[in-house]
């Protein structure tokens, strides 16, 4: 079973996230992924998650968006993150979205990209470790709270 921790690595997360844009700040989280070796053809990549509805926030009051795309530009499963302290608004969402998880998955694991997909918005809805993770100082802390988390799950 693929988990959180697998495939986000703390060199593909931004926890300072300046930009107030949906969609720079979807593209500044989404280039995180660039150099990673998992993805094999960025422009495909990128232009997978570009083609789509580029944020649909959770329902909830969870702060949290996940662009992802289904593609073969991607050797696994990969996943980058953003966190921003002021938030970002996003389509007609009530709330700003704190957290923004952008993910590529090969065709072949739609199983596996949906857990991922239902973990994050189960941790999401606990206050607690949202909280947790709005105050954690760097990224291996960050990873290490939401592998925790999804292991409570």
């Amino acid at each position: 079973m693929i988990t959180i921790a697998d495939i986000l690595h703390p060199e593909n997360i931004d926890l300072d996230l300046k930009m107030t844009n949906q969609e720079e700040a979807i593209n500044r989280v989404a280039s995180l992924l660039r150099e990673d070796e998992r993805v094999t053809d960025w422009g495909v990549f990128y232009e997978g998650l570009a083609s789509k509805q580029p944020c649909v926030a959770a329902a909830g009051g969870t702060e949290l968006c996940i662009p992802h795309t289904r593609t073969n530009s991607v050797t696994g499963m990969v996943m980058s993150a953003g966190r921003s302290a002021h938030g970002i608004m996003v389509n007609d969402a009530a709330v700003p979205v704190h957290f923004i998880f952008v993910i590529g998955v090969p065709l072949a694991l739609a199983a596996d990209y949906l857990r991922i997909i239902g973990a994050l918005a189960r941790i999401f809805k606990d206050p607690g470790t949202k909280n947790r993770l709005r105050d954690a100082k760097d990224a291996e802390e960050f990873v290490q709270l939401l592998a925790s988390a999804e292991m409570k799950l």
